[in-house]
């Protein structure tokens, strides 16, 4: 099963049992905004709360791999979406 006309990594495998429950918005999915916005957010709060990297850092490891894994975004999409997140928290930190 294709998402969205695009062969996953989950469903190429021949393995993938997760089955989207609604169509995808479009067929664009570079980068990854949820990953973007996980990574950016562990940066930004471990900084200012140096006692929370312990519970953020598996929430944002899940959130990435959560969009491989249900085939919404090849690896390609969330490293993307990972680095662009860390760039953008350097960079409020440079501004603010």
């Amino acid at each position: 099963m294709a998402f969205a006309g695009k062969d996953t990594v989950c469903n190429s495998c021949g393995r993938g049992s997760i089955a989207p429950g609604v169509s995808p918005l479009d067929r664009f999915s570079f980068p990854s905004g949820h990953t973007l916005h996980a990574v950016a957010f562990t940066i930004i709060a471990s900084i200012h709360y140096p006692q929370l990297p312990f519970l953020l850092v598996p929430f944002t490891l899940l959130t990435a791999a959560s969009r491989i894994v249900m085939g919404l975004h090849y690896p390609s999409d969330v490293l993307a979406g990972a680095c662009l997140g860390a760039i953008i928290a350097s960079a409020s930190f440079l501004v603010f």
